[in-house]
């Protein structure tokens, strides 16, 4: 992603960007899937959901990745549960992939010949070029968190239908689960959303347009310092390598990925918070009845010891008024302030590890294969 003067003097189409930002989105979306439904989760639940967490408080909880990725995947249908709302998810990634590459390559571009122009002695400055980085990789995820924000969304309330709005915490969103709890309590109206169009046509009713840019000013705050130290610190390592070789892009994309996602993460959590309630808020306590489950419709459920598990589950929660209790945030300030009373500061950073691992790989995954398929597109043209 470094500009050279070479580069400068013979430029290369711009399409190449759009081409390799989809491999890249697509390619990294694929190999992280499953750390990213956890990571979401993690940032949803309160701090008394046992739902994919295991004993140990919270350092324990954020290291117990595979657990908790083979209790989702045993409760709720496989390991194809680990890429709920994977659609939306690729349409998101492959849409931001393509737009922040393509923003960055004429952001950057653009700069860059500004700066020769206006003939600064400090053109060759390295501090220069890193500014230019940042300012580019800032304008890019602002334009690609924008034209994309309405398939964040839609990934996280997807993530969440195993957590949302059954109220014991320890009961997913499977097939069977959905339509048991919507026949014993009368919910089949809250069920969560299967596809892009339910999705859309649903909050579309509840909230409006405005819907679906909910929670989009934690999204837009955190956009700007991630995006910009992303691509900063991609190329700064790059540039200290010497290399163009895509190995060592993606092994800068990894570092570059962790830190930065590291001092934004509090945002990405306040961001999920208000995605949920956008959809779910509806779906109050009060909407909850909290008649306990003495029966079940036997065309649902074949097997008697997971309906009695599914059961039994149910009215634990019901008893458990925490499980039940429902919050609502009344903007990103709020849900700082309530976060930070009730749940405590280390709240903020609930999914940590398994999105720390996430950024990183899907980050190199991301500027490896960019930087790849860049370079074959480059050869061909050459030639």
């Amino acid at each position: 992603m470094v500009v050279s003067r070479q580069e400068k003097a013979h430029p290369y189409p711009h399409w190449h960007d759009i081409v390799a930002g989809a491999v890249s989105g697509l390619g990294a979306r694929c190999i992280t899937a499953p750390l990213d439904l956890l990571k979401i989760r993690r940032q949803l639940q309160p701090s008394d959901a046992t739902s994919v967490s295991v004993k140990g408080g919270f350092l324990g909880e954020e290291w117990h990745i595979f657990q908790n990725l083979y209790r989702i995947a045993e409760r709720e249908g496989g390991v194809v549960s680990l890429y709920r709302g994977n659609v939306a998810a690729s349409c998101l990634w492959m849409g931001y992939s393509v737009s922040q590459f393509w923003v960055y390559g004429y952001a950057s571009e653009f700069l860059h010949e500004l700066q020769l122009n206006n003939k600064n002695p400090l053109s060759d400055n390295k501090h220069v070029a890193t500014a230019i980085s940042f300012t580019s990789g800032a304008f890019a995820g602002v334009c690609a968190t924008a034209i994309t924000y309405p398939f964040d969304l839609c990934r996280t309330i997807f993530a969440a239908r195993g957590i949302y709005p059954v109220a014991a915490s320890n009961v997913t969103w499977s097939a069977y689960t959905t339509n048991l709890a919507a026949v014993n309590q009368g919910q089949m109206q809250f069920r969560p959303p299967k596809t892009l169009h339910e999705f859309a046509h649903r909050l579309y009713q509840q909230r409006g347009f405005k819907g679906f840019f909910a929670g989009s000013a934690p999204g837009f705050l955190q956009i700007v310092p991630y995006m910009g130290l992303n691509f900063a610190l991609h190329d700064l390592f790059v540039t200290k390598s010497g290399s163009n070789d895509s190995s060592v892009s993606g092994i800068a994309g990894m570092g570059a990925g962790a830190i930065s996602k590291l001092l934004v993460y509090p945002l990405d959590t306040v961001k999920k918070r208000l995605q949920a309630q956008a959809f779910f808020s509806n779906q109050s306590a009060n909407n909850v009845n909290t008649n306990r489950i003495t029966s079940y419709d036997s065309k649902f459920l074949q097997d008697d010891r997971h309906r009695r598990k599914v059961v039994g589950a149910v009215n634990r929660g019901i008893r458990k008024k925490k499980s039940t209790e429902v919050l609502v945030y009344e903007g990103m300030m709020d849900c700082f302030r309530q976060i930070a009373k009730r749940e405590s500061v280390s709240a903020f950073y609930k999914g940590l590890v398994p999105s720390l691992l996430k950024s990183s790989v899907s980050t190199g995954a991301s500027f490896w294969l960019f930087t790849l398929t860049t370079n074959v597109l480059r050869s061909i043209h050459a030639h």
